[in-house]
């Protein structure tokens, strides 16, 4: 019989960890030090170190080590940590689900989306999922890429949508992509080429530009666009990925910016943008729609996953798209 299946079933992990112990862990596995994390626990720290080492003393593990006054979690320390963050998601979530279902729900689903998403896509896939199961309660946070990702690993998010990097992403994702909007070059309403109806790129050139910042996608591909053209323009003094900070620097200044199209067009439909008569360039990368691969949605979840997909044929389908743009989208999702 081998070590591992000799070890007594008493020192089985299910059987001797705590409630507490799991909260502590959780914490551990993003606060800065034991201190912090125990403020986090809602615990002095001296009640945290005796959790942690009754641990270790139940499992016959070591799961930390000290270095200094730092303390270090050990190879055995750190895969537990991990664990331990998508346990307690996984009790916030049911807290979720139990309290929507005293309010007379029938489920709950929790939502992380770039910013990127949260104009065109994300609206109309909440109201298709209002419209079509009123009974499901939805939260929506906003976030950065290592936000939604570290979000879906800890349990707090059921689904995330967004532009992702898939390249850079584990297998323990699966990744399903929506639709890839083409990128389009706008103004402010009181921008003198507002109402151009016929452009050329020589005639943008001379504008003042908002760059996105260097080293994204969208940088990348606008850079490779000026070398294609032999052109750049003039004046750049601003790189900014904020959306709202360009919009309504745009409503001030006579400036041009390169934005998603479906972005675009929320904005163009508000009044305070006009899309410029430029051909469209090809997007940095398609927006997704991920959750864990090893994490079963449950039916609210898979609603509202549904109700993503159906706001992207639309988004697909939609009317005055260039031709080729809509051809290029006329490929099924993929999942990954």
């Amino acid at each position: 019989m081998s070590p591992k299946s000799a070890r007594p079933r008493s020192r089985s992990l299910r059987r001797r960890i705590r409630l507490r112990q799991l909260e502590l862990l959780a914490a551990l596995d993003h606060a800065p030090t034991l201190s912090a994390a125990a403020r986090e626990a809602n615990l002095s720290q001296p009640a945290a170190s005796k959790l942690l080492a009754t641990l270790a003393s139940d499992l016959g593990i070591e799961l930390f080590e000290r270095a200094g006054r730092t303390l270090r979690p050990t190879a055995s320390g750190r895969a537990l940590l991990r664990r331990a963050a998508a346990w307690v998601g996984d009790l916030d979530r049911a807290q979720d689900e139990l309290e929507a279902v005293a309010d007379g729900l029938i489920g709950s689903a929790s939502l992380g989306a770039g910013v990127g998403s949260c104009y065109a896509l994300v609206p109309r896939a909440l109201d298709h999922l209002l419209r079509d199961a009123p009974e499901i309660a939805v939260t929506v946070r906003e976030g950065t890429v290592e936000e939604l990702i570290g979000g879906l690993r800890s349990g707090h998010f059921d689904l995330v949508v967004g532009r992702l990097d898939v390249g850079s992403l584990d297998r323990a994702l699966l990744v399903e992509d929506l639709y890839d909007p083409p990128m389009t070059v706008v103004c402010g309403p009181q921008h003198p080429l507002a109402q151009a109806c016929r452009l050329a790129w020589a005639d943008v050139m001379a504008s003042e530009w908002i760059f996105p910042e260097s080293g994204t996608p969208m940088r990348g591909g606008l850079e490779a666009l000026f070398r294609r053209v032999r052109r750049r323009p003039r004046r750049s003094v601003v790189e900014s990925s904020s959306v709202q900070t360009n919009v309504a620097l745009l409503s001030r200044r006579d400036m041009l910016w390169v934005l998603s199209a479906d972005i675009a067009g929320y904005f163009a439909d508000l009044g305070v943008l006009r899309v410029l008569p430029l051909p469209r360039l090809a997007g940095p990368s398609p927006l997704v729609l991920a959750h864990l691969r090893e994490r079963s949605l449950s039916p609210a979840a898979q609603r509202l996953a549904a109700s993503f997909r159906q706001a992207t044929r639309e988004l697909r389908g939609r009317p005055g798209r260039p031709a080729a743009a809509a051809a290029g989208d006329a490929n099924p999702a993929v999942t990954r």
